[in-house]
């Protein structure tokens, strides 16, 4: 029974070709309207990816207790701190890789021959050191007791004590080729003692992380001159790192961790958490150009309304006729709502179709562009607000679940605008419908 009144419904259209045509364009106009937006939001997005880049700090989230600091907030009376069992505990989160807890030198500063300068001076654990993301431009990256690795500009900022002149001037100091040493002043006690460390590099770091101003330590000798800073013993009981820095296995996983890491009441920072935020933001500009879209398909949702309620009216004798040789309410509303999902469905099919005509003929359009070096402002007769080599030839991508999903909504923006003239023609008596001029 459904295949004859599939097989009615489409000959029912047939009749009407021209109409067909018109009304299935104002779907193509809104289906186009939606993929394209929401593409256009998809080709951005991985532009604006590319332009971070791929490497490791996209899988890093900082981990710090999240104190508020908003005026007239209440501040929470028990802020989740750094604690070793707390660190612990980040590892049973699902798709966390490493954990990485730090603690930095308390005090002291650098002195190179007669000039001096400080250094942000870190503590890990060197069977860590492979989770950094890190490389060295000399030496070699390892950490055994003793040995220190050193950012590349960590030296850069040094001054000489003894030039008493008003323009001061920076000098740079190579820490890794040059003898330095560390000097430290205890005031725990009532005479303040001084201790001098030999600084002992074994590496300097590739520039381009997060360390490059830092001094690398292993972190049993960063707590050990802690203990002697400050007079106080280690407890791991009450000890608190400085930061903890977790990798998450991949670039999909790190919201997830980094959702769980907030429910436990930490707050999260770093890039892997800037491109979350990144992500975020693409979504919500997808579902507002994506809205917009909606608009157009919302138009057309009233052009397949109209040319319903015009079909009933010309074919009232027709239904008339269909329930005196015994179809049924159910079969007449059948026979009309196909008929209105059809003209939705062809005219999805047409906007996807168009869709990614116009997705190659642009993309295409700006590769030819990059390649023919036309990137820059001004030359041809383009202006673009981007750079043609950073999108790659991608300024729009259309993925499958996108056109599929637009297929789904136009059909069911002709279901739904069918639906009341559908009922219309179902609750029709035939005998008035058979005296219908």
């Amino acid at each position: 029974m459904l295949y004859e009144l599939c097989m009615l419904a489409i000959n029912n259209l047939a009749r009407a070709r021209a109409r067909l045509a018109m009304t299935a364009g104002g779907v193509l106009v809104g289906t186009t309207a939606v993929i394209l937006l929401i593409a256009l939001t998809f080709g951005l997005q991985n532009a604006a990816e590319a332009g971070i880049g791929n490497d490791a700090s996209l899988t890093e989230i900082e981990v710090y207790p999240n104190y508020n600091f908003t005026p007239g907030a209440t501040q929470p009376e028990n802020v989740p701190q750094l604690t070793v069992d707390a660190v612990k505990s980040f590892w049973q989160i699902e798709g966390v890789s490493a954990v990485i807890p730090i603690t930095r030198l308390q005090g002291g500063q650098i002195t190179a021959g007669r000039v001096q300068g400080y250094a942000d001076v870190v503590g890990i654990d060197p069977a860590l050191l492979p989770y950094l993301g890190i490389t060295v431009d000399e030496g070699e990256l390892s950490l055994e007791p003793g040995t220190v690795l050193v950012g590349p500009n960590v030296g850069d900022y040094f001054y000489d004590p003894e030039n008493t002149s008003d323009n001061f001037q920076p000098v740079q100091v190579d820490l890794f080729t040059e003898r330095w040493k560390f000097e430290l002043y205890q005031y725990s006690s009532q005479t303040p003692s001084l201790r001098k460390i030999d600084g002992n590099p074994v590496g300097k770091l590739t520039a381009g992380s997060r360390f490059d101003y830092s001094i690398l330590m292993p972190i049993k000798d960063v707590l050990a001159l802690n203990e002697w800073v400050t007079g106080n013993k280690f407890d791991p009981k009450t000890f608190i790192y400085d930061q903890v820095i977790v990798r998450s296995a991949n670039r999909e996983t790190t919201n997830a961790v980094s959702t769980a890491l907030r429910e436990l009441g930490y707050a999260s920072g770093g890039m892997g958490e800037y491109l979350n935020q990144l992500n975020n933001f693409f979504v919500t500009m997808r579902l507002m150009l994506g809205s917009v879209g909606g608009v157009a398909l919302l138009v057309a949702a009233f052009g397949v309304a109209n040319t319903m309620t015009m079909a009933i009216l010309e074919r009232t004798r027709e239904i008339g006729l269909m329930k005196a040789i015994g179809a049924t309410d159910r079969d007449v509303l059948t026979v009309f709502l196909i008929e209105a999902g059809l003209v939705g469905l062809a005219g999805g099919v047409a906007g996807v179709v168009l869709s990614y005509f116009l997705q190659n003929l642009v993309n295409q359009g700006l590769a030819n562009l990059a390649a023919s070096g036309g990137s820059q402002q001004g030359s041809g007769f383009f202006f673009l607000p981007f750079d043609p080599n950073q999108i790659g030839g991608n300024l729009f991508v259309i993925p499958t679940e996108l056109a599929l999903f637009a297929l789904g909504l136009a059909t069911a923006v002709g279901l739904g605008a069918g639906l009341y003239p559908a009922l219309r023609a179902a609750r029709l008596p035939p005998v008035i419908a058979l005296k219908m001029e």
